[in-house]
């Protein structure tokens, strides 16, 4: 489910249970005993409020820092495979375009998880090309280390390689690094449960707001729409389109033959 349509249900839901909640508590409070009631219930409202606002800072700060570390990585891996383009001029003429036809390949696969990162089966596709270009590249180049004209060469180009393949491992499995669904689940009940203790508590006196209780449910949905959109960039309206320039400017470096 999309992280817009998850926040809208959320919302929904909400508000449905504060309504139910007032409408529970008109219908079944009585005046004697109301007032401990009262306060016990009150009581209660300000801890679920407290838990709910406590597990969205929390579950907001580790999506935010997935976020960043993901786009850190994207620029670190950028900047390993610039390098290896680098290093190939080190080469003579014939290994050397063979070496930048493999690493344009490559180039193409890396920019492309990041437009099918979020396709299960266009991604493995991709993973499997980039690892095939991987060990074609390393071939090559282990191949021409046999030759002492290449020493200078192949010392340089494999530690340039063996980082950029480091990192875009690293790259792959911080993409699929994501809010476990049982906090999603937490969340969920978390918020539901406090607008209904909320409409309880204000129901019976008379105190419930449409209007306040339908801000309440839409703010709160909107810190999980964009908490679920940090967790998943590209899918909604955050994405990284700046780091990722750092791939797509690296083509203008391989135009050449």
């Amino acid at each position: 489910m999309s992280s817009l349509f998850i926040a809208v249900l959320l919302a929904f839901l909400m508000l449905l249970a504060a309504a139910a909640g007032a409408a529970w508590s008109a219908r079944h409070r009585t005046i004697a005993g109301n007032s401990e009631s009262q306060s016990s219930l009150s009581a209660v409202e300000t801890g679920l409020f407290g838990l709910l606002g406590l597990l969205l800072a929390f579950t907001f700060s580790g999506a935010a820092s997935r976020f960043d570390n993901r786009a850190s990585l994207l620029v670190d891996a950028a900047n390993a495979l610039h390098a290896c383009i680098l290093r190939a001029d080190l080469y003579p003429a014939a290994e050397r375009a063979e070496l930048r036809h493999d690493l344009r390949l490559y180039l193409d696969t890396q920019i492309a998880f990041y437009d099918q990162e979020h396709d299960t089966a266009a991604r493995l596709a991709i993973i499997q090309r980039s690892d095939l270009l991987q060990q074609q590249m390393w071939t090559r180049v282990t191949g021409w280390s046999r030759e002492p004209a290449n020493s200078l060469a192949t010392t340089q180009t494999i530690n340039a390689l063996d980082r950029a393949f480091s990192l875009a491992a690293s790259r792959q499995i911080a993409s699929q690094a994501r809010l476990p669904n049982t906090i999603v689940w937490l969340l969920f009940i978390m918020a539901i449960a406090t607008a209904y203790t909320s409409g309880y508590v204000h129901g019976g006196n008379g105190r419930f707001s449409w209007s306040g209780y339908l801000g309440f449910s839409l703010l709160t949905a909107m810190v999980v729409y964009v908490t679920l959109d940090l967790d998943n960039p590209g899918q909604g309206l955050i994405r990284r389109d700046v780091q990722e320039y750092s791939f797509t400017a690296l083509r203008a470096l391989l135009a050449t033959p």
